[in-house]
């Protein structure tokens, strides 16, 4: 039953995110989420944006990224992560990314099921146009957020954020203001699956799988 509601929220989250986003920046993880402390987490991420608007006028579409996440939970829902992989885009070759970030998280004490929280990251990615040129920029993404965690099911742990997104270097973000919805689903004590999607600027989906150690 359970694996089934999982799936369930999966198809929706999916569904939702290709009909009705129009997304900004990078994926972060959960803002907001919930860690125990002293635990290694590693997750693969796969994140997409149709069409990223340049302050030249122009855009960044269907940028792909895959990207390992490797995780630390410093204190009891606080975690510092890196990523490493690839991105590309239409027209562009596919290149190596990297990035760092830091993400915590205080549970409300006389609303436990509540938390704020907020991440900051920082992404760096070089690419090659198809003429051969480079391009590179950096990208700083700062995000306060709001969870939910289900008293019923504490396996869902839904949340909503505000994301204040910058590009430096070689590219300009045409609007760095967006926000972003998306849901943990812990399936066991190890395993746990983020989908998200963000609205306002440009079309985006976004999905991770890790394993806790």
């Amino acid at each position: 039953m359970r694996l089934r509601v999982m799936l369930g929220v999966l198809v929706a989250l999916v569904t939702l995110g290709i009909w009705t986003t129009e997304s900004v920046a990078m994926y972060t993880p959960n803002p907001a989420g919930r860690w125990a402390a002293n635990h290694f987490f590693l997750a693969g991420d796969l994140q997409y944006n149709g069409d990223k608007d340049l302050d030249s006028g122009g855009s960044l579409d269907d940028e792909v990224g895959l990207f390992v996440r490797p995780s630390y939970a410093f204190a009891e829902n606080a975690t510092v992560y890196g990523r490493l992989g690839f991105q590309d885009a239409d027209h562009l070759e596919t290149e190596f990314a990297a990035g760092v970030g830091v993400q915590a998280a205080w549970a409300l004490p006389q609303a436990k099921a509540w938390a704020l929280g907020g991440s900051l990251d920082v992404l760096y990615w070089n690419a090659e146009t198809n003429g051969g040129s480079n391009i590179d920029y950096t990208e700083i993404q700062l995000t306060p957020a709001v969870s939910y965690q289900f008293p019923q099911s504490p396996m869902f742990t839904p949340y909503a954020g505000l994301m204040l997104d910058f590009i430096t270097g070689d590219l300009d973000e045409d609007d760095p203001v967006g926000l972003l919805f998306g849901t943990n689903i812990d399936v066991n004590k190890h395993i746990r699956l983020d989908a998200q999607f963000r609205v306002i600027s440009e079309e985006g989906l976004f999905f991770s799988a890790g394993y806790l150690f």
